[in-house]
């Protein structure tokens, strides 16, 4: 019988944040501090954003707290995931236009 292989894509590296073992939400409140464990986190969610997400490198890199169980955390948080998906778009626009944007996402954050 004949299986065909799943291959793996190769997603774009994070426009945003290099996991070096930082938080990326830490960062912006000036606290640089290393974890063993970091979530990746996918700015748009949903589930055509969040391959978009892959693709495009709207993700970063945060410390469990930030991703889900403080009260700060991003999927808690409405203000700091809308900070994120701000700062993604402003990455995202150095390089490509409002319009490019407007028709990955649908939504204009800035």
């Amino acid at each position: 019988m004949n299986q065909k292989k799943k291959t793996r894509r190769k997603h774009k590296p994070s426009i945003m944040h290099v996991k070096n073992g930082t938080c990326y939400l830490c960062i912006l409140e000036g606290n640089y501090r290393k974890y063993h464990v970091l979530h990746k986190h996918h700015v748009f969610s949903g589930s055509a954003n969040r391959k978009i997400s892959e693709e495009e490198g709207f993700t970063c890199w945060l410390c469990p707290e930030h991703h889900e169980f403080s009260r700060a955390a991003v999927h808690r948080n409405a203000e700091n995931m809308a900070r994120l998906r701000r700062i993604a778009q402003r990455e995202y626009e150095k390089t490509h236009t409002r319009e490019e944007f407007m028709a990955l996402i649908g939504k204009n954050y800035l």
